[in-house]
């Protein structure tokens, strides 16, 4: 049960976390820790690449696939354990 509901909560996660990259993924962020950084040295963020813009819409269709599946195998293992299939 305990698997089935870490696998759950990681599935719920991932989603969240690809739905989060992919409502702000034609906007230019930077991470908290990045911006700190660049505060500390007060210097301004460079351009995103090519590269960036890639990464960032892998990072929307990874966390959505990846928490589909987890999601789908924690209520498969939830079930299995009270029975159910």
């Amino acid at each position: 049960m305990t698997t089935g509901l870490l696998a759950l909560a990681m599935g719920l996660l991932l989603f969240w976390a690809g739905w989060n990259h992919w409502r702000y993924r034609r906007q230019e962020t930077t991470g908290v820790l990045e911006r700190m950084i660049l505060n500390a040295a007060g210097e301004e963020p460079q351009p995103l690449t090519r590269l960036d813009w890639f990464l960032k819409y892998l990072q929307a269709i990874l966390g959505f696939v990846l928490g589909s599946f987890f999601t789908f195998i924690g209520v498969v293992v939830i079930l299995n354990e009270l029975e159910i299939l």
